[in-house]
């Protein structure tokens, strides 16, 4: 009986941390943190955001990753990112906690969502 109880307890706290980790999380990207605007390039196994106006679809087909990096200013290589439901070629509004000082940019992406 006592070690039953002791293993009920355990599931409970365990239960309750889960629970936090997620509100925070939730808590996070809605308490003002940074979001932008743009088109998914998936291709050559990465996943770009591009921000740039002049952008089309034409280009992410005909060009390269290093190329669509050297051609627009405003691209970012999306890290942590759960793309359920989008495809490339999809504009989507993301949420990021930062965005990492490298060529190209690299962002953790807290929350995406398509537009």
């Amino acid at each position: 009986m006592k070690r039953a109880l002791a293993i009920f307890i355990l599931i409970i706290v365990l239960l309750l941390v889960w629970f936090i980790g997620i509100f925070s999380q939730q808590a996070q990207v809605n308490e003002g943190t940074a979001a932008m605007e743009g088109t998914i390039v998936m291709k050559e196994n990465v996943i770009l955001l591009i921000e740039d106006k002049g952008f089309t679809e034409t280009d992410a087909k005909a060009r390269s990753v290093d190329e669509l990096i050297g051609k627009y200013k405003s691209v970012y290589k999306l890290n942590n990112a759960v793309l359920t439901g989008i495809k490339s070629g999809d504009k989507v509004k993301i949420w990021y906690s930062e965005i990492l000082e490298s060529f190209p940019a690299q962002v953790k992406v807290l929350k995406i969502e398509k537009l």
